[in-house]
């Protein structure tokens, strides 16, 4: 159901790989850090029925993301999409700076080719 290749209109990537409710893929960040060596960053996670969710590094060394969406169709000649939200949490961070570190956004991830081609 989720795999293949997604893309958000920014140039952001998934590249996912189901296997039940299993999800492992790649994220390629959209706009990658300057000093950033490695574009692309592992994830993990699961998915039930059409609801994701999924963890996943940052360029910063300092944050992890967690993703969760729903995969939405309006009709059959349009591509499946995932609308999703992620949030973003400074490791370091503390307690008391929370609020200055974390990041919330959402993205719509559009399906343009499937795990097999």
């Amino acid at each position: 159901m989720f795999d293949g290749v997604w893309r958000s209109q920014a140039g952001a990537e998934l590249r996912l790989l189901q296997m039940g409710e299993a999800v492992s893929g790649t994220y390629t960040a959209a706009n990658p850090g300057f000093a950033q060596t490695s574009r692309s960053r592992i994830l993990v996670g699961t998915a039930e029925g059409d609801i994701i969710g999924f963890v996943t590094s940052t360029s910063s060394p300092q944050e992890i993301t967690a993703w969760t969406g729903r995969l939405v169709r309006a009709d059959e000649k349009t591509a499946e999409e995932i609308h999703a939200v992620f949030h973003a949490v400074e490791r370091c961070a503390q307690p008391k700076a929370v609020d200055s570190h974390i990041a919330l956004e959402t993205t719509i991830f559009s399906k343009v080719e499937n795990a097999c081609s």
